[in-house]
């Protein structure tokens, strides 16, 4: 479902979000959202959501064993010497 109003900021750069996109997404005065800046495009994703797309995008970053991984943190905490 796409769905596209046009709303105005006010002096403190606010906006509402329209209703319908309100209920569309089932959120509730007071409940928390994520803002983020992709390009020229602002989006608004609730917390869990983001959660559950950015799960295991580093994985494997640091190693793809538990024994790498140990070595890299071993590495890192020594430097902090």
């Amino acid at each position: 479902m796409n769905i596209t109003k046009s709303v105005k900021l006010s002096r403190k750069g606010q906006f509402v979000i329209p209703k319908e996109m309100r209920d569309a997404l089932g959120l509730k005065e007071g409940e928390e959202i994520l803002v983020t800046l992709e390009g020229v495009r602002v989006v608004l994703t609730r917390p869990d959501e983001y959660a559950r797309i950015t799960r295991g995008l580093l994985k494997g970053t640091w190693g793809r064993s538990r024994k790498t991984i140990r070595g890299y943190l071993e590495r890192e905490r020594r430097s902090w010497k």
